[in-house]
């Protein structure tokens, strides 16, 4: 564990300390993506090609759309993508969402025509992944 100058960890550190490491990764041919944990530098195929590791976006000009909302009550995480509806057309949509603590992964994958919003039972913080087929992977810390 690491702790700060006054011996408190920061929540930076707890929520570093504390996900596990996923990283993900898409084929640029047939556009599969997947998860990797505890990725040790191996090298991921697809369609005869190398997978590109994707970058998380935080922010921008689509963030309204794309980053996720979660909302804690009684031991369950309410998950909604976006401040604004995302279109949800089989060209367009929300994916997935993924979950990730100390402890677990977990995966909800979305369908075209579903709502982007899951629930998960979780008392742990973390961070949530969100996949969009057009503008790719976002993710908040909570």
């Amino acid at each position: 564990m690491h702790f700060s100058r006054a011996g408190i960890m920061s929540s930076l550190e707890v929520r570093c300390y504390m996900a596990k490491k996923v990283r993900f990764y898409r084929c640029p041919v047939c556009h599969s993506v997947v998860e990797l944990i505890d990725d040790e530098g191996q090298s991921l195929t697809c369609c005869g090609q190398q997978m590109e590791l994707l970058q998380a976006k935080t922010e921008g000009p689509e963030s309204e759309y794309h980053l996720p909302v979660v909302k804690r009550q009684d031991g369950v995480l309410y998950i909604n993508v976006g401040q604004k509806m995302h279109p949800q057309s089989p060209d367009h949509h929300i994916a997935f969402i993924v979950l990730v603590t100390k402890r677990t992964v977990r995966r909800s994958d979305i369908n075209a025509n579903e709502a982007p919003a899951t629930l998960f039972n979780e008392k742990d913080h973390g961070d949530v992944y969100v996949y969009c087929t057009c503008d790719g992977l976002w993710k908040i810390s909570f």
